[in-house]
């Protein structure tokens, strides 16, 4: 039976057994058949009456849409290619060229230029790079369709991310555009299976590492414990600081996971789901890193998975956290198959920290106060736990060679100071 089929079976089936469910359930059954009723003489009058030709699966997807939205921020109904590309971004690897798009700005010095799609990063030995394309390129077309018109986007980048995306081994055109050409210029590129990276690390100076996460996805714990084994190698683990600003979350059980490297017991995180039910993560012995200072970074971005990871090393002393408050999401999604390819996305959890506070709407306040703008002056905080807290008016004078980065600059003032208050 087709889709339409089935939906259009819905619709009379439903009626139908309205009429039966009456003598056939318990009365208090009898209301949800009453409710699914008048959804399914709802939809068969818009069908019939609406003075335009309506399209019904996008009618019963609106539908679906409309009372996910209404249950929490969070959660969502997702059409299949939507759903798709959300579950491939979880699992960090598709079909692809191996580039991530900007939204598109009018840029004031071609005030006559569509506000184009701009290219954000090109991953690693990805078709893309091969191609030559590079950081900052305009993408004009795609597939010969064109990403944007004068004064206005087409689509978001993300649609046009998703246009990029397919099957490895096929074909997809990209026409962009450089600073310095005159005219766009094509580049033809073959798919094949990306790897978007979540972590980066490098080295400070000697005995300081840096160890960046942009979001967590199937494989960020194993590459997070490959990270820290290479500073590790490069003498870089006296100080670690830890980059999570922008980071959105992703998978809960990798932040956990990613936790367990930094502690050697504890809680991580404790998850209370519907009907009571509770679920703690504790650490394990013999992490790789229970010994290292870390000294965290975050910001307005640094939201849900990064502030479980973010809270757990701090509510154990294992950590300072260096920035601005983050986001405040403390409730957990779990994804939903459906069967025609579409999904949803839906709020099962509420997650609390090792001291027991609940980040929502909240987030954290950091123990050393920086804004991403201005370093004169860094105010410390109490440091005492997840959630609020006031600062003590303690300042630091900044000599540090960040300049354009005063929160990292920051961090790697308190990372030397710790090295010399005896952490050999």
């Amino acid at each position: 039976m087709s889709r339409a089929s089935h939906a259009a079976a819905f619709i009379a089936g439903v009626t139908a057994a309205s009429a039966i469910a009456a003598y056939a359930v318990p009365p208090r059954d009898v209301s949800r058949f009453k409710t699914l009723d008048a959804f399914a003489q709802s939809l068969s009058t818009v069908q019939t009456s609406y003075v335009d030709p309506v399209d019904e699966k996008k009618l019963i997807y609106d539908a679906a849409r409309g009372m996910l939205h209404n249950l929490d921020q969070y959660s969502t109904f997702l059409p299949p290619s939507r759903y798709k590309n959300l579950r491939q971004d979880t699992e960090g690897e598709f079909g692809g060229i191996g580039v991530t798009l900007s939204p598109g700005t009018v840029d004031d010095t071609r005030p006559g230029m569509p506000p184009f799609p701009t290219i954000d990063t090109v991953v690693p030995r990805s078709p893309a790079e091969m191609a030559g394309l590079q950081p900052d390129d305009r993408v004009v077309a795609i597939g010969g369709q064109a990403t944007a018109e004068a004064g206005k986007e087409l689509a978001n980048a993300t649609a046009w991310e998703g246009r990029l995306r397919g099957a490895s081994g096929t074909r997809i055109t990209v026409s962009v555009l450089r600073a310095g050409w005159k005219d766009a210029r094509p580049f033809t590129l073959v798919r094949q299976q990306v790897k978007l990276p979540t972590v980066s690390q490098k080295v400070i100076e000697p005995r300081i590492g840096y160890l960046q996460i942009t979001r967590f996805a199937e494989a960020t714990s194993a590459d997070t414990s490959e990270a820290l084994g290479k500073l590790g190698k490069q003498n870089a683990l006296g100080a670690l600081i830890l980059d999570l600003r922008g980071d959105p979350g992703g998978l809960v059980d990798q932040s956990i996971a990613v936790a367990d490297l930094f502690l050697d017991s504890g809680t991580i995180v404790t998850i209370r789901g519907r009907q009571g039910t509770v679920e703690t993560q504790v650490a394990h012995k013999g992490g790789p890193a229970i010994n290292v200072p870390v000294f965290v970074l975050v910001d307005r971005g640094t939201a849900s998975a990064s502030e479980i990871l973010a809270a757990a090393l701090r509510d154990h002393g294992r950590a300072k956290l260096i920035g601005t408050q983050t986001f405040g999401k403390g409730t957990v999604q779990t994804f939903f198959d459906l069967v025609d390819g579409a999904g949803l996305k839906l709020t099962t959890a509420r997650y609390y920290t090792p001291k027991g506070n609940s980040l929502e709407s909240k987030g954290l306040i950091p123990d050393v106060k920086v804004d991403d703008f201005a370093a004169e002056e860094i105010v410390v905080g109490s440091g005492s736990g997840s959630g609020a807290g006031s600062g003590s008016g303690a300042t630091i004078d900044d000599d540090a060679d960040e300049d354009d980065d005063p929160q990292l600059a920051a961090a790697v003032k308190l990372a030397r100071q710790s090295l010399r208050n005896g952490n050999k």
